[in-house]
């Protein structure tokens, strides 16, 4: 039998999906491409005449949805845990986005005890024989089906069927079904530039055979991928799975033979990329997607012997602390799994965790200044604590901070600054006492 007759008493379209909202709701969604912005688009129209007070948390937009704009903050406040480009020209544009700071890790406790949400709002495949319908790019908890009043999913055959205890849910427990597709959001990524590649360098040298690897997305993630080609029988657990995780798995580098922890299979709980992607993912045996509170439990990513963690960041002050996620006072990202796969790394067998940092940057005025300095500029936000940090990686070398005291820190800090900076860093760093 066909879903849609099996399922007809709860297909409802997008508009009288948004009719199940009340006002004062509070509301969840996903992750990224499993955001059912068609559905967030109905949800913008119906809350001008007939919604207040509504909440949203969600975890991060990938492409633009009207609900964001200033003009609804009345009628739906949206809180992100993490916020990318799309929430940061919203913000821009006078939208009512506040950032929730929290370790991805503890994202199903806030939806299931602080937060407690009415309504589940998510994107998924059709459902197939069994009545399953795949979460495909990024699953929920499924003890959010228990929590939640009222559970809609936005039916998109462009979704792939993925796999996972985590990714698959019943349409019996389904209040609303809504046939709606759209594409995917889409990230295909540049080629590294030679700085980033100068990066990857440093880390790969680092990755034995038969690690487990994590990194994220981004021109050093390109280059990392790149860099490893030529090791054998890496795994992944790895919060992204993205197109270089991909390539490295079509060309047999990550076969997962060799993990202790979910051996045979790369495990992840959000994917973002190209459309090829996208199609690699659909029924593929070998990938498995979990809910982001237990693929990002540092205790569960321990379990991986060797496992090799890198995360990207944004400046870093001579003890070692590193800001990945504000400029100054203003919020950029958000806290995310770093310190998960952080700790979850150190506390591996055989595992090290990377923080990489371009060792300049440039202002609007064209004026450069040093990504490591004494201290972190004011308002930073301190993502990763110095006695968390393992190898922070710039594109002049790794330096290794892990329980180093801190004259030893500041004094390999400068090795790998860039050279116009580093004089004036000795300087700083034995006027303050850091060096003697």
């Amino acid at each position: 039998m066909d879903w849609h007759e099996k399922y007809k008493d709860k297909i409802v379209s997008p508009e009288q999906a948004a009719a199940r909202i009340r006002s004062g709701d509070v509301i969840t969604s996903n992750f990224g491409g499993s955001i059912p912005y068609a559905l967030l688009d109905a949800l913008a129209d119906y809350s001008l005449a007939h919604l207040e007070n509504v909440t949203l948390y969600l975890a991060g937009f990938y492409k633009p949805t009207r609900i964001a704009e200033a003009q609804y903050n009345e009628h739906v406040r949206i809180r992100s845990c993490f916020l990318g480009p799309w929430e940061r020209k919203a913000v821009a544009g006078g939208s009512d986005i506040s950032y929730q700071a929290m370790h991805l890790s503890n994202i199903t406790h806030d939806r299931t005890d602080k937060h407690l949400p009415r309504v589940l709002l998510a994107a998924g495949s059709e459902p197939d024989e069994n009545g399953m319908i795949s979460l495909g790019v990024a699953p929920f908890d499924p003890a959010l089906l228990d929590v939640c009043e009222t559970v809609i999913i936005q039916v998109n055959r462009k979704m792939p069927y993925v796999y996972g205890s985590g990714c698959l849910i019943p349409a019996e427990h389904v209040t609303c079904l809504v046939p709606c597709d759209e594409d995917l959001p889409e990230m295909n990524l540049p080629a590294p530039t030679a700085e980033q590649r100068a990066i990857a360098g440093y880390i790969a040298e680092r990755v034995p055979d038969g690690a487990c690897v994590q990194f994220g997305i981004g021109g050093v993630s390109a280059a990392i991928g790149e860099a490893l080609a030529v090791r054998h029988d890496l795994g992944c657990h790895s919060e992204m799975f993205t197109d270089p995780l991909m390539k490295l798995m079509r060309a047999g580098v990550i076969n997962n033979s060799r993990k202790n922890f979910c051996p045979g299979k790369t495990v992840f709980t959000n994917a973002l990329g190209s459309a090829a992607l996208y199609a690699y993912m659909d029924r593929n045996p070998a990938l498995e997607a979990q809910p982001c509170a237990w693929l990002n439990d540092p205790r569960n990513i321990a379990k991986n012997d060797n496992m090799i963690s890198v995360n990207g960041a944004i400046c870093a002050d001579l003890t070692g602390q590193v800001c990945a996620e504000s400029i100054g006072f203003r919020e950029f990202s958000g806290t995310g799994g770093q310190l998960d796969y952080v700790r979850g790394a150190r506390w591996s067998r055989g595992g090290k965790s990377f923080l990489t940092i371009p060792s300049v940057h440039t202002d609007k005025t064209g004026k450069r200044s040093s990504n490591i300095a004494l201290t972190l500029p004011p308002g930073s936000v301190v993502t990763t604590p110095r006695a968390d940090v393992h190898y922070i990686v710039t594109e002049y070398g790794a330096a290794d901070l892990l329980d180093e005291p801190v004259d030893v820190r500041a004094k390999r800090l400068i090795e790998i600054a860039h050279p116009d900076f580093r004089d004036r860093l000795l300087f700083d760093a034995k006027k303050a006492g850091y060096i003697i």
